[in-house]
């Protein structure tokens, strides 16, 4: 396998680790009442640099940012954009996102959400709906649609995407979340922390770390930094932050941290023809 084909493995697979990260829902979330679906305009920029290895080829850097801007529209409903980037086996690619969705920030989130990436020689579109459930310092959240991707002179594969991902937030700023993710039949468990350093700091910025394992021997660990800025309360916690202002970036789809499987590499078992329904996935002629 090529590092070509695993860079478009990774990026469009979506394979992602989530950050961890955390707040028990303590007395500072117990800010409720009748709460908007978005507090204020805000958004988040995040950076992580890390390593990613596979079956086959040597291991390589990552480096990742992304960013996400959320606006109100009314009361009920907001409205998220994000923006990616990632550079790995010598490659780049980036991804785009939009989030529209409802949103009691004391119970549940309901919404579509849908984006685009790009590898350069393949790209993925895809959509779906999302949905958390806030159940104390407990978050359970879920994306469930279809990716159509292609590499070129391939034909395109459509196929089911499918994300889970518990989140326990161990006090008001630190979070601990397990994700397993389907995409592009790729199949990859995930886990994360972050950890907002708001009280250390007296600033909004979060220490995010993430690893994860998946088909074909990929395993990619990562940590970084995540600011966050605007919403209607500089200070507010990481839990508070999460279920009242931003929803996860979702550019590479999967979690916070784009890593990837291998559903787009050659593979031993392929034969030059693009089968749908083979382990092949996609035919990359040397």
């Amino acid at each position: 396998m090529s590092k070509s084909s695993l860079f478009h493995t990774a990026l469009l697979s979506g394979t992602m680790i989530s950050g961890l990260t955390g707040a028990a829902l303590a007395a500072d979330f117990g800010v409720s009442g009748n709460l908007p679906a978005v507090s204020a305009v805000n958004g988040k920029v995040e950076f992580l640099g890390g390593a990613v290895d596979a079956d086959d080829v040597s291991s390589d850097s990552l480096l990742y940012g992304g960013a996400a801007l959320s606006i109100p529209l009314g009361e009920t409903f907001g409205l998220q954009a994000d923006v990616t980037a990632m550079n790995t086996f010598d490659e780049t690619a980036y991804g785009g996102t939009l989030h529209f969705f409802t949103r009691n920030p004391d119970s549940h989130l309901l919404g579509a959400v849908g984006g685009y990436v790009d590898t350069g020689n393949g790209h993925m579109l895809w959509g779906g709906g999302e949905g958390e459930a806030y159940l104390g310092n407990v978050t359970l959240r879920a994306i469930a649609g279809l990716s159509d991707s292609k590499v070129s002179g391939s034909g395109s594969d459509t196929d089911f995407l499918g994300i889970a991902e518990a989140s326990f937030y161990a006090t008001d700023n630190l979070r601990f979340s397990a994700e397993v993710s389907t995409v592009t039949r790729f199949e990859s468990v995930n886990i994360g922390m972050e950890w907002l350093l708001q009280d250390q700091l007296n600033m909004p910025l979060a220490f995010h770390a993430a690893a994860a394992i998946g088909e074909d021997g990929y395993v990619a660990a990562a940590a970084g930094l995540n600011f966050y800025f605007g919403g209607n309360d500089s200070t507010k916690s990481l839990i508070r932050r999460h279920r009242e202002d931003d929803p996860r970036i979702e550019a590479f789809p999967g979690g916070a941290v784009s890593f990837g499987g291998t559903p787009l590499m050659n593979n031993p078992k392929c034969t030059p023809s693009f089968d749908p329904d083979s382990d092949c996935y996609v035919y990359e002629p040397d």
